[in-house]
């Protein structure tokens, strides 16, 4: 760690330091107080050896060094710290350096001592000179000058020597931090501006001088405002004590507790922002162009993914080794006759998948919304089209919401591919804020809200998409003008010799943004990055440099983005299920049977149940499979361990023909029509039970958690339990209700609030007529099943008609209560000798009509009270 010595105009002089040079070891005994320091001065001569007499050290005099040290400027400042510990090897290596040898000195020259005061960053060397004083300061400042030393501890600053002119106090006290600006006190009369001027400009430029003008017998002080903390240093310690004229000058430094956070930090956040915008941002957009084109990728060259390569050339190398199967032509011939089913399947995908693909190729003036239920498989009709697309960018909404902002952020950045973005900064700088303010109260605004770094990392991206498309459309350009040219050379040429060729244009492939997983969780942790995506999009909506698509399965997708993209036009594909012939192809052909095998009723009845929706196709499918593999270890283990040893006799004996068409069968295809049947009935009611338990949790808070933790998770719904059960009873009964009847009903009593917050949870689905709620559908098509399994339950119908009954009966009573109560205060103020005849009928009316409804409570009463009792009879316990 070297130190000083460098000329200004000879190669550097580089000390060598030994380690314990380097990072000496801090003394035990050492005192940093001011009085231990003006102590050490003092017997600094009484040293062995010295022959110094006592009046000649009180003649010594002091010369002042600055720029050995970095300055103090703040309480934790670290290289105060570090300065303070390597202080003796500083000190040490300076001294050899900045005095002159004893023959530069026309006088004789005793050195006495040095005092290092690190907090001002210099150091204060007393010696003794028989000649005058000021050619002693001359010599010395002239050696100083002449070397052009410069001090690497506070970043090669020149060290210049002044003249200690008054009595030096060298202090360490914490309160007290250097700075630019020194307060005078005057003992005697005040000095006047220019006296102060001719004083203390030898230190440094100065920008203003002030002297208070007081009473008489009131303290007499000024102010200097210097322009850099050295020239303050300096001059405090060389002036502090000196007399001028009759009056004595005593110099401190103006408090400077916030300077650090009001001066010098907003300078090095300033520093960091500029590298930012020349480095970082420069690097982020980088990456984000590299995650957009994948022009480093292996898989996008190779044409597939590195695992699929594998597959393949591991398929490869078994055909060399072993050669082709008799079995391959019976299994393209499968094949085969599965993808004709499959086209069945995907028929009815076409007309969207030809819709979404023109959208990709048109200017950026619109945004497409893919909405269904969930379970529709959006992805698979965007990755479809998304095949031949160069330019990509997939945000999965669903993995980052709902996490910790640093995971949040992390987990963005590296979808986006935006990097180096110090996420960490947001959690340190809430912590600096928080500290700064509470120990100088004043606020640093040093945090960055995670909204900020959201913004940021759009904001790279968008410069990213904009270098995209502009890239491409000079490239345009430059074909258009070199097709201009060749124009105008054939003007002067004859009519055979111009081509009349086509000129082909390069298309302009703009970016498309996959904005997955939309509006999946609005109470999320992070719901305001749906707000702020769609500002996004907006923003490249008006640029004309993405295509964005945004794929949702909530219900309100459609009506968010009306709201938040006013200007725009939002076009729609609605997903729904497949129709039973499609849905039935793709289970038979998940299950791996054979074109002539004919579907069980029991799997043709549970692809009717579950309705078309791919994800429970999906679920029920592998429970078929799980099924049928439990069944065949069960049943013919032993068979199945003969047939592989009869299956590798015949191999040897180039036999394995049949065995390996047998093995490239799947289990389903294996499987008897019984065990096939058996499997898909169980692997159905498998499925309606989970449906049925989540129903019973998520929509009828019933979970076996107990009934006071049920009634506070129903506290916090927006439906209650009676008014889902209506649903339920309504449902099963019927394919769809009207969305205004079931608003209307006693239950709900005009507010639509329960059958909305129902429909985000998944239970019911809304139909639209002409852009309003028209009528009320199940969720998915196997809560059909559900509800009427639940319906079918005639104790757990029973309670829930009990509890639907109580709630009618309670409004009812409260109706009739009301009636009651005006109708008698009525009957009282009915009098013809008060009111008059005219005002007394108008009363009987309004009496008769309240008589009329009392009525018709009791009525209702009734008929809810005799249905409460032949419910209660089902649930009656028998004694």
């Amino acid at each position: 760690m070297t130190m000083f010595a460098r000329r200004m105009l000879h190669p550097p002089r580089l000390l060598p330091l030994s380690p314990r040079s380097l990072f000496p070891r801090l003394p035990q005994n050492r005192a940093y107080g001011a009085y231990a320091l003006v102590k050490n001065v003092r017997l600094a001569s009484n040293a062995p050896g010295s022959v110094v007499t006592k009046d000649a050290q009180e003649n010594a005099l002091a010369i002042w060094f600055e720029g050995v040290y970095p300055i103090k400027l703040a309480q934790w400042d670290p290289r105060h710290i570090w300065a303070r510990y390597n202080a003796d090897s500083l000190k040490a290596n300076a001294k050899k350096l900045i005095l002159p040898p004893q023959e530069e000195f026309k006088a004789r020259f005793t050195y006495l001592n040095s005092v290092p005061s690190i907090k001002e960053g210099g150091l204060l060397v007393r010696f003794l000179y028989e000649g005058d004083k000021q050619e002693a300061f001359d010599t010395i400042s002239n050696f100083v000058q002449k070397k052009g030393i410069r001090s690497f501890a506070v970043g090669g600053a020149k060290i210049k020597a002044h003249p200690v002119e008054g009595s030096p106090w060298i202090e360490d006290l914490r309160s007290s931090i250097p700075s630019s600006r020194i307060n005078l006190f005057f003992q005697g009369p005040e000095l006047a501006v220019e006296d102060l001027f001719d004083e203390f400009r030898q230190y440094g430029k100065i920008d203003s001088i002030t002297v208070q003008q007081s009473a008489k017998d009131a303290p007499k002080y000024g102010h200097i405002q210097f322009l850099s903390r050295r020239a303050a240093t300096s001059a405090r310690i060389c002036m502090n004590g000196k007399v001028v004229g009759s009056t004595k000058i005593l110099i401190s430094y103006e408090p400077v507790s916030d300077e650090f956070v009001n001066e010098t930090l907003p300078v090095i956040l300033a520093i960091l922002a500029l590298l930012s915008f020349l480095i970082f941002d420069p690097m982020r957009v980088f990456f984000v162009t590299n995650t957009v084109t994948e022009r480093f990728s292996v898989s996008k060259y190779l044409g597939i993914s590195l695992l699929d390569a594998f597959v393949i050339l591991k398929s490869k190398f078994m055909s060399l080794i072993f050669g082709s199967l008799p079995g391959d032509k019976t299994n393209t011939e499968q094949e085969s006759g599965l993808d004709d089913a499959l086209d069945v399947a995907m028929k009815e995908l076409k007309e969207h998948e030809a819709k979404l693909m023109v959208f990709m190729k048109e200017t950026p003036e619109t945004v497409m919304l893919v909405h269904g239920p969930k379970g529709t498989q959006h992805m698979d009709l965007i990755e479809k089209c998304l095949k031949n697309e160069p330019y990509v960018l997939r945000i999965h909404l669903e993995d980052i919401v709902n996490q910790p902002d640093h995971i949040f952020l992390n987990r963005l950045s590296q979808q986006t591919g935006c990097f180096p973005m110090f996420n960490w900064t947001v959690s340190i700088g809430n912590i600096l804020d928080t500290v700064v303010t509470a120990t100088t109260g004043a606020k640093a605004n040093l945090s960055s809200s995670v909204e900020t770094q959201i913004r940021k990392m759009f904001e790279i991206t968008t410069i990213s998409f904009n270098r995209i498309v502009q890239n491409q459309l000079a490239k345009r350009q430059a074909v258009l003008s070199q097709n201009r040219a060749s124009v105008a050379d054939a003007d002067g040429k004859s009519e055979g010799s111009v081509s009349t060729a086509p000129v082909a244009l390069p298309e302009v492939e703009y970016p498309i943004v996959i904005i997955e997983g939309f509006l999946g969780n609005e109470k999320a942790r992070q719901a305001q990055i749906y707000g702020l995506i769609t500002e996004w999009v907006n923003t490249l909506s008006e640029m004309q440099v993405a295509q964005v698509v945004f794929v949702s399965d909530s219900p309100g997708a459609a009506k968010y983005l009306s709201r938040a993209l006013p200007n725009r036009t939002v076009e729609t594909i609605a997903l729904k299920d497949a129709s039973f012939t499609a849905s039935l192809a793709y289970a038979q052909r998940r299950l791996g049977l054979l074109p002539w095998q004919k579907a069980p009723a029991e799997l043709e009845e549970g692809v009717r149940v579950l309705g078309g929706r791919l994800s429970d196709l999906e679920l029920l499918v592998q429970k078929i499979q799980a099924e049928l593999r439990a069944q065949k270890q069960q049943h013919n283990g032993q068979e199945n361990g003969t047939k592989r040893i009869v299956g590798i006799v015949r191999k040897i004996g180039n036999s394995a023909a049949s065995v390996d068409r047998d093995a490239a069968l799947s289990d389903a295809a294996r499987a008897t029509p019984s065990q096939l049947a058996d499997a898909s009935a169980k692997a159905l009611n498998d499925i309606i039970v989970r449906i049925e338990s989540e129903v019973r949790k998520v929509g009828l808070f019933d979970d076996a958690i107990g009934q006071g933790a049920a009634s506070s998770v129903a506290a916090k719904k927006e439906w209650t339990t009676v008014q889902m059960w209506k649903i339920i009873q309504l449902l099963a009964k019927y394919n769809e209700v009207s969305y205004d009847d079931l608003r209307y009903h006693p239950l709900f009593k005009g507010d639509e609030t329960a059958i909305q917050s129902i429909e985000r949870a998944g239970l019911v689905t809304i139909g639209l007529h002409e852009g309003r709620p028209y009528v009320v559908k199940a969720g998915r098509p196997i809560h059909r099943a559900v509800f009427t399994r639940l319906q079918a339950d005639t104790k757990y119908a029973a309670i829930m008609g009990l509890k639907t009954v109580k709630a009618l009966m309670s409004d009812e009573t409260t109706k009739l209560k009301d009636c009651e109560t005006e109708l008698s205060t009525l009957t009282g103020q009915i009098s013809t000798d008060i009111l008059g005849i005219w005002g007394a009928s108008d009363l009987r009316k309004r009496a008769d009509f309240l008589a009329k409804q009392v009525g018709e409570s009791h009525e209702k009463l009734a008929k809810l009270d005799a249905e409460e009792r032949k419910l209660k009879k089902v649930v009656k316990l028998l004694e």
